[in-house]
């Protein structure tokens, strides 16, 4: 049995999810709250979670335009947390 690939709508959201979980853990090991963090991975985030916003209420097909601020967003997400986490150890 071969499995079939995720809809681009599941992988959108999990995605997100993993994100979600993986901020929330930050927050919660470094004991401080989203504010806390550097503001680019904050706006990021708010980015990322308002175009998810927009996506995850659409049955059908995805809006193109919400999809581009999803994937903007996550990519400055990377970006920021990276040099977050960089600057953590340095």
């Amino acid at each position: 049995m071969t499995a079939r690939p995720l809809p681009e709508h599941a992988k959108l959201h999990q995605e997100f999810k993993d994100w979600e979980f993986g901020l929330a853990a930050h927050c919660k090991e470094s004991e401080a709250g989203l504010e806390q963090l550097p503001s680019e991975v904050v706006q990021a985030w708010d980015d990322m979670d308002a175009a998810w916003s927009e996506i995850k209420d659409h049955s059908g097909d995805i809006p193109q335009e919400a999809l581009q601020r999803f994937r903007e967003a996550k990519q400055r997400l990377q970006v920021a947390w990276d040099a977050m986490i960089y600057s953590k150890r340095h």
